[in-house]
């Protein structure tokens, strides 16, 4: 059984930063470095049997703009629809019920992300714009 969690204390840093850097998208990035990209996001993870196999995270100034970042499923578990409840996980979470834009950058994944609203922008960069956003009462 799959859970997912944004209890940032659970994330297995040292496993997720181990799968980021060695994607096409990590940029060199250093531990620390993710480390401290971790410690300002909103993160999530996805577990089985207490094991982590899923991280995603999402930068967010939590009204005008949300990013979603570092999306990944250890491949053992993929096609289990664990990216899709991540993304869901992040979409509801109480903090970022505000905000309109979520944007994303992906060279592979379009699919995934257009069945949860988000549309291209180009060939790299996707969209979802959330009209309810503003309709939501204020975080403070």
């Amino acid at each position: 059984m799959i859970e997912i969690s944004t209890d940032r204390t659970r994330i297995d840093l040292p496993y997720c930063y181990a799968f980021i850097a060695a994607s096409y998208w990590s940029g060199g990035r250093t531990r620390g470095e993710f480390d401290r990209s971790v410690e300002m996001s909103f993160p999530v993870g996805a577990y089985c049997d207490g094991k982590q196999v899923g991280f995603a995270r999402v930068v967010s100034d939590q009204i005008a703009i949300a990013y979603v970042a570092d999306v990944f499923v250890d491949p053992g578990y993929r096609r289990r629809g664990i990216a899709a409840k991540m993304l869901d996980a992040l979409h509801t979470h109480p903090e970022l019920q505000r905000v309109k834009r979520w944007m994303l950058a992906t060279h592979d994944m379009q699919p995934l992300y257009r069945q949860h609203g988000y549309e291209d922008l180009s060939d790299l960069m996707m969209m979802r714009v959330d009209e309810d956003a503003q309709k939501r009462g204020p975080l403070r």
